[in-house]
């Protein structure tokens, strides 16, 4: 084993040179969410099975994936990865990496973020410690220090740094969360300038789009833009995800439901994520008057199947929408007791359990249901808390929607006023806040 430096400057211990290069084609693999990233590890490791950041660059790709079998391999890969940094001396940087993955896989994503953000501070183009500092800052729901992370770093990307597109990308959504939202659109449409294909710049821009509440434009947007992603991984589905978001914005209930049959639901579902775009945007395409024609069953069948996993409580949440709008009342009574069990156990996941995240999977239940005040009762009092699920702005929306709509089934119009006008000051373009404040009477309360 020697000592070499990737192509961003960071020191890697690894067998060869040629080692080194399949490790930096993985890692852009990764940044453009390809589908061939599973043989570009494959690719890595029959040159060099023993290099330790191959090992944790797997560890956390399966442990991204947020199941209890991934998290098994994610741990068996770390444990792998300190049986090698035992045998053969590595960088700092390699193992700050290492104990930041242990941290994470024991839970504690606080921890796993100040880790990865302290080697960013000698190693700023370090690309797997910023991105997986943004991916656990978003399901922390911390939009500033996701932000901050980046900013931290950015004096040291430029258009000559390889990746920069992907970085500006990443960057571009920090901000949008973050509320900068021009510059934000800026970054994320340089980097699809750069380089079309990239799906993550151009979902930034799309949330910008969300947020401000230009439909027309974002859908135009990506509509131009998805002829890029044939080798787009399962993220594909949350882009036309976001496409139905912009249909449903312009009043086009046929094309939104029209998006989730032929682009978000499709038969290449698997994961979270696809359950959280067709849990929540049946839901909303419900709460518009049409339809859905018992959909919900189908997306009913993949909750079940990620019921027991608990990697995240925003997965957890959506499983508790899907099985609830699905009638599957049985699944839903055994998925409460599981997080009870849950709830108690340690790491960050389960705090956040505890304190919010059963609470909204119990208001899902009360809204399937009917039951307009137990959905009040129970949303009320934490809505600020909300954020901590996880999530963007755009996808936690779904339960502002509700509390509000069951707000207005109880004729709380007062209530129902005052929350629609403090979202509309810092969200002026949201059509549906709009609608839902037209409709009611003008007169002050």
């Amino acid at each position: 084993m020697s000592e070499f430096q990737d192509r961003w400057g960071c020191p890697v211990t690894a067998g060869s040179q040629d080692a080194v290069i399949a490790y930096e084609e993985t890692i852009l693999s990764y940044l453009a969410m390809q589908t061939d990233i599973a043989d570009r590890l494959d690719s890595l490791f029959a040159l060099d099975p023993s290099m330790p950041m191959a090992m944790i660059l797997k560890a956390s790709l399966v442990k991204m994936l947020a199941t209890a079998e991934m998290q098994e391999t994610a741990v068996s890969l770390a444990l792998q990865a300190h049986e090698c940094v035992a045998k053969i001396p590595v960088t700092d940087r390699e193992s700050a990496h290492l104990s930041a993955l242990n941290a994470w896989l024991e839970g504690e994503m606080e921890t796993a973020c100040m880790r990865w953000e302290a080697i960013l501070i000698d190693h700023p183009r370090d690309v797997l410690a910023i991105k997986l500092s943004q991916l656990n800052r978003f399901y922390l729901g911390d939009a500033g220090q996701m932000r901050d992370a980046l900013a931290r770093v950015w004096y040291a990307w430029d258009n000559s740094v390889p990746a920069y597109g992907f970085i500006a990308g990443s960057y571009a959504f920090a901000l949008e969360e973050s509320g900068a939202y021009e510059r934000a659109e800026r970054l994320g449409r340089d980097a699809v300038a750069l380089e079309p294909a990239d799906i993550w710049s151009a979902h930034a821009v799309a949330h910008v789009l969300e947020m401000q509440g230009r439909a027309a434009e974002g859908l135009e947007w990506l509509n131009n833009l998805r002829k890029h992603w044939g080798a787009v991984h399962n993220f594909v589905h949350h882009a036309h995800w976001h496409r139905a978001l912009f249909a449903l914005g312009l009043g086009d209930t046929a094309n939104a439901l029209a998006i989730f049959d032929g682009d978000v639901w499709t038969d290449k579902v698997a994961d979270y994520l696809d359950l959280s775009n067709g849990a929540s945007l049946l839901w909303r395409i419900q709460e518009a008057g049409i339809d859905t024609q018992d959909r919900e069953s189908s997306v009913a069948k993949l909750a079940k199947a990620l019921s027991r996993d608990h990697g995240l409580v925003f997965a957890d949440c959506h499983i508790a929408l899907s099985l609830a709008q699905a009638g599957c009342m049985e699944d839903v009574s055994d998925f409460l007791d599981e997080l009870d069990r849950f709830s108690g156990k340690p790491g960050t996941q389960s705090r956040v359990m505890a304190d919010i995240g059963r609470m909204l999977c119990m208001a899902s239940v009360a809204d399937a249901a009917g039951d307009a005040q137990g959905v009040v009762d129970l949303m009320l009092p934490c809505r600020h808390d909300i954020r901590r699920i996880g999530g963007s702005h755009a996808q936690r929306d779904l339960f502002y929607r509700m509390l509000v709509r069951n707000i207005l089934q109880l004729q709380q119009v007062p209530l129902a006023r005052a929350l629609l006008s403090e979202r509309l000051e810092v969200q002026a373009g949201d059509y549906w806040a709009q609608e839902k404040q037209a409709a009611l009477s003008s007169e002050f309360c």
